[in-house]
């Protein structure tokens, strides 16, 4: 059986507790290095490599594929620069803060021949595949709005999500797993975007934010994101005959029960289906990278469909912060 040999570029705290985890569960994986600028950080990882660069990492041949959980605004910069070292990169959502730089990781990874996955883990629970069953069903009909909220609370003023130059906010800290749901497990493609929020007056960041889409059928979709409200992580579809509610939509693992839960009302509220899902998303999630780096397989998710997301997230603050200088005058 072929083994990948891991890196980890960056020895953030979602890379110790989820995602290396991950990897080591997986028959197909090693993790044989961590390249941090902190040795304590480093040394936790227990990996048979310790790098004190990133650059040495990346010029360790024997390293098939990266894992990299940086700040958001150093994404693009590592991303390309792993992907030209022809590893194959799993990379932290979101995987850029403009739909250039997208474009600019995409154009690595075609020009090198390498396998770049964004890493939105939750697409890879078995709920989600049950959600669109059932979309397919007309259980509900067509729907014709959708709602996603993912908040928690942030207690900490030196957390790197209040930077604004490091990609801070609640959009793109947890709002894209809602701006995803809503255009890749329900296959929306929004024309119209529209954004407002609560923006920290030092830190000028979004703490919390609501994002309206609409699309060329007039169906709507709201997202909304904070960092300063309980730890809610849902989303629900709304058509003629009923509603589709999935709690614990993005963060199962981390529920009470660790279990998704479907819950279908027909048009008068009366539950008709209540389903409950245990899966293991960041598990599936290296399996699914593995399988297209061995077996060629193509990502379910794919560059283009990280372009598309960056692209209505950054539309998103555009109409954010051009109205709050309107209101401002």
């Amino acid at each position: 059986m072929k083994k990948i040999n891991w890196g980890i570029l960056g020895a953030a705290n979602i890379a110790y507790e989820q995602v290396v985890p991950a990897i080591r569960r997986s028959e197909r994986a090693f993790v044989s290095a961590v390249a941090s600028r902190t040795k304590e950080k480093a040394e936790r990882f227990n990996t048979p490599e310790i790098y004190d660069t990133y650059e040495e990492m990346l010029n360790d041949d024997s390293i098939d594929a990266v894992y990299i959980p940086l700040p958001n605004a150093l994404h693009k910069e590592w991303a390309v620069k792993a992907l030209n070292a022809e590893k194959h990169v799993l990379l932290e959502k979101p995987a850029a803060l403009t739909a250039e730089e997208m474009v600019e990781i995409k154009a690595a990874a075609d020009e090198n021949n390498v396998i770049f996955i964004e890493a939105f883990m939750y697409q890879y629970h078995q709920q989600h595949q049950r959600v669109k069953e059932l979309l397919d069903s007309k259980i509900i009909g067509e729907f014709r709005h959708l709602k996603a909220h993912f908040s928690w609370m942030l207690h900490h003023e030196n957390d790197i999500r209040l930077n604004q130059e490091l990609g801070g906010g609640a959009m793109w800290d947890v709002g894209c797993y809602g701006v995803h749901a809503v255009t890749q497990i329900f296959g929306m493609k929004p024309i119209k975007v529209s954004m407002s929020g609560n923006i920290h007056p030092d830190y000028h960041v979004d703490l919390t934010s609501t994002t309206v889409f609409i699309d060329e059928q007039h169906r709507t979709a709201e997202v909304s994101a904070s960092m300063e409200l309980p730890f809610i992580d849902r989303y629900e579809a709304i058509g003629p005959k009923g509603s589709l509610l999935v709690e614990s939509a993005f963060r199962p693992d981390v529920s009470a029960d660790q279990r998704g839960k479907v819950t279908v009302k027909d048009i008068d509220g009366n539950i008709i289906l209540l389903e409950t899902f245990q899966s293991d998303q960041y598990l599936n999630q290296i399996e699914h990278f593995q399988d297209c780096i061995i077996e060629g397989k193509k990502p379910i998710y794919d560059a283009e469909d990280s372009i598309e997301i960056t692209r209505y997230i950054e539309r998103s603050y555009q109409s954010l912060y051009n109205d709050s200088v309107l209101k401002n005058i």
